[in-house]
């Protein structure tokens, strides 16, 4: 099948939902003259982004994705180069509608929460699984006699004979 995918001035071109997410990306970018580093999407009417930029989701196919026969319009993602962060989402077409826009800035706020979340998250797993060198060590438990500390002179007392009870 097939989908609408706006941009532009009113502008509108085909594109196959059999295909997957990735070759669709790469086909919309070389459509609109788009570098490979830009991150794009499609939103529908309302402004729900489909979230086909995120790695995850780029091996499968668009029908699983994308409603055939619907019309979507193409985003381009801004993040901050330097930690990633997202900026704003913006809609390519001409005069967009303002509660596009809204909903659009939104949407970014919500994918920044998401991202720190998943920051903070590795960075907890990182703080468990690396001990931290301020810890003491406790020596390794052996199989010692067992000796009085207060009768030096004496010969140390072995502990009894039979099952030990264990925690």
């Amino acid at each position: 099948m097939f989908l609408y995918i706006k941009h532009g001035d009113n502008e509108t071109f085909l594109a196959s939902t059999n295909c997957r997410v990735v070759v669709l990306l790469q086909y919309m970018r070389s459509k609109l003259g788009l570098p490979e580093s830009e991150l794009v999407d499609l939103c529908d009417d309302k402004g729900s982004l489909k979230l086909m930029f995120q790695s995850h989701l780029s091996q499968e196919y668009c029908s699983q994705l994308l409603a055939s026969r619907c019309t979507f319009t193409v985003c381009v993602i801004n993040r901050n180069p330097t930690d990633g962060a997202y900026v704003s989402i913006t809609p390519s077409v001409t005069n967009p509608d303002p509660a596009l826009l809204e909903t659009l800035q939104t949407q970014t706020e919500s994918l920044e929460r998401a991202r720190l979340r998943h920051l903070r998250s590795q960075e907890d797993r990182r703080s468990t699984e690396m001990p931290t060198q301020a810890q003491p060590t406790q020596p390794a438990k052996g199989r010692g006699r067992a000796v009085h500390v207060e009768a030096p002179d004496e010969e140390p007392q072995r502990r009894p004979a039979g099952k030990r009870g264990r925690n």
